[in-house]
């Protein structure tokens, strides 16, 4: 009933509305040219049924419980060995996650067990929860750094890349962002967040660096491996590798690729490119083949089915402007310059070249002469690509 009330007070309305980001206090100079959005609260018949709402909340509360459980296990754990343990093995099982795991009865997954291996650290770029930021080096003189082509050599780098054995990810649009550190609560919107009722202090410093990592394609292994790592932008930025570094400190770089990584990932390939960008299409479906009981409409609806809800639930979260943002909280960038990674995303975005698979994969050296099998992404997205496709046009037609 309550569920049902809820539903009943967001408005239902016949045509969406478009509206636009404005600039962020923190940046006010700073244009935030964004894809447009919808204005308000989604329509009803746009909003979580009260079972999808019923599984969210359970889930919420399920993840929580587990992650207290975890986070007493480690602040109670003897030894850094065992917090180690507790956080990042399956300590607990069960429905809430809360009832013991004796004798490690259920395994922790691969990637938990061996994620300090450079294999894994590598294998995650083709086969994680980011495939889209690695590409197959073409020039490496012009798309890798000075520093890395100087370290490793002009004749070297060039011969893998002639056998298509170079790749590389390079965190550009990180390096272009002013603010590092950033504060977790910035003073733009913490006039009175502080414990005194005045200002935040800005004591919660977040850094972030702009990585380029060189990577190696071994083809009789199938098997990718980390060739060299370059963190900071400057001209005399060190190039770490493995045989240069103490096992800590080659950890310690890697973390924070992974910390880049999570950056990009987060705020503009899933955020920006998955939820933000589709937005004025669907807003578009919404007034047009949906008013007009286009049969298209049937087919598209399947493919946008919350969306509209959930981005609205991200900008009143996640990218929420105000005094304690759940974004400034958990991004090193902060909102204001997460959104400014979006803007450039979207200042580049064309819908049929960057949404068309064969297209995206292209433009990062992945052409059809390029065969690395151990790349899933494209092996198995080009797979779900003509299949869908297939299906959609026999649907068009």
């Amino acid at each position: 009933s309550l569920l049902r009330l809820l539903r009943s007070g967001i408005r239902k309305i016949k045509v969406l509305d478009y509206d636009t980001y404005t600039n962020h206090p923190e940046f006010p100079d700073v244009d935030l040219s964004l894809m447009k959005m919808m204005d308000g609260a989604p329509p009803i018949n746009e909003v979580l049924s009260p079972r999808k709402l019923g599984r969210l909340i359970l889930r919420i509360l399920k993840t929580q419980l587990a992650l207290d459980t975890v986070l007493d296990d480690v602040n109670n754990a003897s030894s850094q060995e065992e917090a180690y343990k507790a956080c990042f093995t399956k300590p607990r099982i069960g429905w809430f996650g809360i009832l013991p795991n004796p004798q490690n009865f259920l395994p922790p997954p691969y990637a938990v067990d061996n994620w300090e291996k450079d294999s894994e650290f590598a294998r995650q770029f083709f086969c994680g929860t980011n495939p889209v930021m690695i590409e197959v080096a073409k020039d490496p003189e012009k798309q890798l750094s000075q520093n890395i082509v100087n370290h490793f050599g002009k004749n070297k780098l060039q011969e893998l890349t002639d056998k298509n054995q170079l790749l590389f990810v390079s965190y550009d649009d990180l390096a272009d962002l002013k603010v590092n550190p950033h504060q977790m609560f910035p003073l733009p919107m913490n006039d009175e967040s502080g414990p005194d009722g005045g200002p935040a202090p800005q004591v919660h410093p977040k850094f972030f660096y702009a990585p380029i990592v060189a990577f190696t394609y071994d083809y009789d292994k199938d098997e990718l491996d980390v060739l060299g790592i370059q963190l900071e932008r400057t001209d005399d930025a060190r190039v770490y590798t493995k045989n240069t570094c103490g096992e800590n400190e080659w950890l310690a770089v890697k973390c924070q690729v992974i910390a880049a990584d999570s950056n990009m990932h987060q705020w503009v390939n899933h955020l920006g490119k998955t939820h933000l960008t589709m937005e004025p299409h669907i807003i578009a479906i919404y007034n047009t083949l949906r008013q007009a009981r286009h049969p298209l409409y049937t087919f598209l609806r399947q493919t946008t089915r919350d969306t509209l809800m959930l981005n609205w639930t991200a900008r009143n979260t996640l990218t929420q402007v105000g005094g304690k943002s759940l974004g400034d909280y958990q991004s090193s960038a902060g909102v204001g310059q997460v959104m400014q990674l979006i803007n450039k995303m979207w200042s580049r975005y064309s819908f049929f070249e960057s949404t068309g698979l064969p297209n995206e994969l292209a433009s990062r050296g992945f052409t059809e002469d390029v065969q690395i099998p151990a790349y899933l992404y494209r092996e198995d997205g080009m797979k779900l690509w003509n299949a869908i496709g297939g299906f959609a046009t026999d649907f068009v037609d």
